[in-house]
């Protein structure tokens, strides 16, 4: 298969035992049917081949993180059949929810053996906090009390680990307008947090269907694209990019460090409609 690699990207992990390596897809939409399409794209389809890359470039990863929006409509086929995906790899594989998840549902689901729901992964000196951003009725995100609450905890319990919150809805605009009116509500209350843990080195997050790596409070915020379709940055409308679709990859370094970058699949998935003005 042919790999479109960013100039951060490379050939496999480095084997260094030290590193923690890590593997993100993000943003799958699967349905119940894996022949459904959205905006033109068998989403399903597109998933598998951006995992066998996954696979092919950058083999035994330590974990993987899937990122929400794992399915496009929330049901126990789409979860079951991405159980059954991950379970043939071998590797533990860690899943949060994003808005358009069932959160219930995937904690009953996918949370055997090899694939996981967690909220802390502690690897190689580093911890590795996931949380649930899901605001039910929007398709934005909220941290409640109990996220929150987690997040502290978890902090305090380990201050001597660098850490890594994961979670699907950016905490700050992105530059595109019509994206960034779903960003997470309350994004004082997570800083308010971060600022009092040095220990947090970055946020990885879903949503955007870019590949996005900035600073902010003293934070790397990075944004992965999607496996399937990808929005055009800073568009002030809905607007798809022609970029392929694609995974990050992660080395977390013993010195608080994140190497990263992104590997894309070379050609356009199939159908994708161009014109589409939203979905």
């Amino acid at each position: 298969m042919a790999v479109s690699k960013d100039k951060n990207s490379n050939d496999g992990f480095s084997g260094h035992s030290s590193e923690l390596n890590i593997v993100q897809l993000t943003d799958l939409h699967l349905f119940s049917d894996p022949e459904s399409r959205l905006l033109g794209v068998q989403t399903e389809e597109s998933f598998l081949s951006v995992l066998s890359l996954s696979q092919q470039q950058h083999k035994n990863p330590d974990l993987m993180l899937f990122t929400g929006d794992l399915t496009q409509d929330a049901s126990k086929e789409a979860y079951l059949r991405l159980r059954h995906y991950l379970s043939e790899l071998n590797i533990p594989c860690f899943c949060l929810p994003g808005n358009h998840d069932d959160p219930e549902l995937m904690q009953s689901i996918l949370n055997l053996e090899n694939v996981k729901i967690s909220s802390s992964i502690l690897e190689k000196g580093w911890q590795i906090i996931c949380l649930n951003s899901k605001l039910p009725g929007s398709e934005g995100g909220h941290l409640d009390d109990k996220e929150l609450q987690l997040l502290k905890e978890k902090l305090e319990q380990h201050p001597d680990k660098p850490a890594l919150i994961v979670f699907h809805h950016p905490p700050l605009p992105v530059g595109s307008s019509w994206l960034d009116t779903m960003t997470l509500d309350n994004p004082d209350d997570l800083f308010e947090i971060t600022s009092r843990h040095p220990q947090v080195k970055g946020l990885l997050l879903g949503h955007v269907h870019q590949d996005q790596d900035w600073e902010q409070n003293g934070l790397r915020v990075i944004t992965t694209p999607s496996t399937c379709f990808q929005f055009k940055p800073n568009s002030h409308e809905f607007a798809l990019d022609q970029n392929p679709p694609g995974y990050r990859w992660l080395n977390l370094l013993a010195d608080g460090s994140i190497e990263t970058g992104v590997t894309r699949l070379t050609a356009m998935p199939e159908g994708l409609s161009n014109n589409s003005s939203g979905y």
